[in-house]
């Protein structure tokens, strides 16, 4: 398979550029920040939930139960509020007229001659 010109010069650009700079590689970077840290939060939610499950599993009667619910309250007001977060976000996609706040993409690869060439090749 036969690499374009076009293709073969913005990967020489792309790797001339210092990665810091790139700004595909800090929004990937950012991102990356962003899932680690929801990563950890959810860890740590589901250890809490895996304690009070195993509290729970000790107790004898009615009123223990309740005990440890009412001393679990906060931990269990920040599950419900994570999951209806979760469903809200989920429930339906949103509309965003990206010309208010981005880049016009047709505007943006028609003035580009690389992109346009690349767009033509079919590799964009």
């Amino acid at each position: 398979m036969l690499t374009s010109q076009a293709v073969c010069d913005s990967v020489r650009e792309f790797q001339r550029q210092e990665l810091a700079q790139n700004d595909d590689y800090s929004t990937l970077a950012q991102h990356k920040g962003h899932l680690e840290a929801r990563l950890l939060r959810h860890q740590y939610l589901s250890k809490r939930l895996q304690l009070l499950y195993a509290q729970i599993d000790k107790t004898r009667n009615y009123q223990e139960f309740v005990d440890v619910l009412m001393n679990s309250r906060s931990l269990l007001r920040e599950i419900f509020t994570m999951e209806a977060q979760g469903r809200r976000a989920n429930s339906a996609e949103p509309e965003v007229d990206w010309s208010k706040f981005g880049v016009d993409l047709q505007a943006y690869v028609g003035n580009d001659d690389q992109l346009l060439a690349l767009y033509n090749d079919g590799l964009l």
